[in-house]
């Protein structure tokens, strides 16, 4: 049954911060640059802002909606939350906005992700073995390569993939990111590159990782009737899935998009075989893998074979992470995912690639896709998900 929200509300402004290894700025600055970048680009002020969403992974790495709302100006904020299930959260972040708009409680709702995750604390760095982590930890669990990279090897083991096959991904995706400019690395990089940089965590090798980053991005949420008079042509919101968060790490390739999959699908009255391109959460390259797979994007054992063909490539027949995603342009917790969808739906395409002039769809230079309508993306293990539409 399609959801009665499907289409009623819209993404109308993105923004971001300069992405670095270090900032030398506060995560508050941070914030406040990307929120008032994204109030710019939908045309919007401060005083149009009336709910400030954000999130972290479990331990304070950003600062609280308060925070931002007390920077920024705000006078009247009717909605706040700052959920603490990290990449999960990418997308049912974006949902909590769409919700709180059509339920009457916004009217525009600023969603942002900032933190210095690499010059400051550091993802695992000080972690205290506390709730899962204390049985985790003792048995060499004490980082995200080693939870999950049972994923993979249970994939290998299931479909014969092999570690070569993960190039393709980490190859893919840093050719994107060689033509966005805000991206952290653009340096092209080769199969021989990846097999040749030194092992992590088996099956993930360095090139196979998520980059560490200091930044801010940030998006407004809107009703699709007020997003009709705005300055940039809205993003609808089609279909959405809040998700849970998955236990890690277990021994099976079968991640959360695999449940959650079918009912985003039913509630936006779309298909796998309507999506044009996919922003894929990618901590590891295997991950990529399994969420092209789970969200039925390509058949079981056969997202290596996407790769190896080209097919996941700009010209391919299911581009992902067209940005270069958490590989090779930021690590933003998955927030970038949904910004770089939005870039490719509207009308006038990306406006951080190499192109000086209109899009022309050549390789050297423009990394905008040629008239995409539909998009998803997703969170961490799938848990969360939208798909965007083109209005």
């Amino acid at each position: 049954m399609t959801l009665s929200i499907a289409d009623q509300t819209a993404i109308v402004g993105v923004g971001w911060s300069a992405f670095s290894k270090a900032s030398g700025v506060s995560v508050l600055e941070l914030a406040t640059e990307a929120g008032l970048a994204a109030l710019t680009d939908a045309g919007l002020s401060v005083a149009d802002v009336d709910g400030v969403i954000s999130y972290q992974y479990n331990y304070p790495d950003t600062i609280y909606p308060r925070d931002l709302s007390h920077a920024l100006g705000i006078e009247g904020c009717n909605f706040q939350i700052l959920d603490t299930h990290g990449g999960a959260s990418a997308c049912s972040m974006v949902a909590a906005a769409a919700m709180a708009v059509h339920a009457g409680m916004c009217n525009n709702v600023l969603v942002f992700r900032a933190m210095n995750g690499r010059s400051a604390r550091r993802t695992g760095g000080s972690r205290q073995p506390e709730g899962s982590g204390q049985w985790l930890i003792p048995f060499g669990s004490a980082h995200a390569a080693a939870s999950f990279g049972p994923y993979y090897t249970a994939y290998m083991d299931r479909y014969g993939a092999t570690t070569l096959d993960l190039a393709h991904v980490a190859v893919t995706q840093r050719a994107n990111a060689a033509l966005n400019t805000k991206a952290m690395m653009r340096t092209p990089i080769t199969v021989d590159d990846h097999q040749n940089s030194p092992w992590v965590c088996y099956p993930f090798r360095l090139l196979d990782c998520c980059l560490q980053s200091d930044g801010a991005v940030a998006l407004v949420v809107t009703s699709a009737e007020r997003a009709r008079s705005l300055r940039q042509p809205p993003v609808y919101i089609s279909g959405m899935i809040g998700g849970t968060y998955p236990p890690m790490p277990v021994a099976s390739w079968e991640i959360e998009a695999r449940r959650v999959a079918p009912l985003l699908y039913e509630r936006s009255g779309l298909t796998p075989a309507d999506v044009d391109f996919a922003e894929l959460y990618d901590p590891f390259t295997g991950m990529v893998m399994l969420h092209v797979e789970g969200f039925g994007l390509a058949a079981p054992g056969e997202a290596p074979a996407l790769y190896r063909s080209g097919g996941a490539t700009l010209d391919g027949r299911l581009p992902v992470n067209t940005h270069g995603g958490l590989l090779s342009e930021v690590y933003m917790n998955g927030l970038n995912h949904v910004v770089e969808a939005v870039q490719q739906l509207r009308p006038g395409g990306v406006v951080d690639d190499l192109c000086t002039g209109p899009h022309d769809y050549d390789r050297t230079h423009c990394r905008q896709l040629r008239d995409p309508q539909i998009g998803l993306v997703c969170g961490e293990c799938g848990a969360s998900s939208l798909l965007l539409r083109r209005a």
